[in-house]
């Protein structure tokens, strides 16, 4: 009877535990169409869509990893910070752990309006943004990205990460460097820009035809595609980028 009682409680402190491994979150704040939405975030996925409301959409499911010196969720808390123009969203530990592997995941749904800007700080999240006409700012570690839809200025930071963006039109300014990681970017066929790479022990392959100049740093190389527009600026250090036409 005893071994029987010492059975149960262990089931049952077992089944306590495994209901504390996930920690639900939401929150809706009003956002101007033309607003800014930032999210900085740790680990996990982001999925970030736009619709036509005047408001930010924000859902987050935490899940512990497993591990015996595993975080709790109730150790995580998602900060909101909202004016009607300007919505900040942060991750945050209440305890540090060295060990990144112990940190519980986070996996967030957003919705926010179409015209506003974006911008996401990101360690190593797999993310899919679509439909942001915004400015788009993307910085990951060793995250992976799929953004479609783009519109406007996008900038793209990454270290060992790698992203997919799908342009429908080129109008701005837009900035892309990766570390030794692989950007993958599409643009309309008939796009007119001008282009500028630098690559050490890197590789871009572009698809767009173009007058190259020699410039005084070997690495680098200035083009005008269909006559020129706004810049794209590539950089590479062992990393790979590719422009397609489509």
């Amino acid at each position: 009877m005893p071994i029987m009682r010492i059975s149960l409680l262990f089931v049952a402190v077992a089944a306590l535990a495994c209901g504390a491994d996930v920690k639900d979150f939401s929150k809706t704040v009003p956002l101007d169409a033309k607003g800014r939405f930032s999210l900085d975030t740790y680990k996990g996925s982001i999925h970030i869509a736009a619709w036509d409301q005047p408001r930010a959409e924000i859902s987050a499911r935490i899940e512990a990893e497993p591990g015996w010196r595993s975080m709790p969720v109730e150790d995580v808390e998602i900060r909101v910070d909202a004016l009607s123009s300007d919505v900040r969203v942060k991750t945050e530990y209440l305890r540090h752990f060295f060990d990144d592997g112990n940190l519980p995941l986070v996996h967030y749904t957003i919705h926010i309006p179409r015209g506003a800007s974006l911008r996401v700080k990101d360690y190593k999240s797999d993310s899919e943004i679509s439909g942001v006409q915004g400015e788009i700012e993307f910085d990951t570690y060793k995250g992976t990205a799929h953004i479609e839809g783009i519109q406007n200025a996008l900038t793209l930071e990454t270290y060992k990460g790698n992203i997919r963006a799908i342009f429908t039109q080129f109008a701005q300014n837009s900035r892309m460097n990766t570390y030794k990681g692989t950007i993958d970017v599409s643009l309309p066929r008939a796009s007119a820009f001008d282009l500028h790479s630098t690559t050490h022990r890197g590789a871009l392959d572009c698809d767009f035809p173009r007058t190259i100049h020699a410039t005084r740093d070997l690495r680098s190389m200035d083009g005008a595609v269909n006559g020129g527009g706004p810049l794209l600026r590539v950089s590479s250090y062992r990393g790979n980028i590719r422009l397609r036409a489509i």
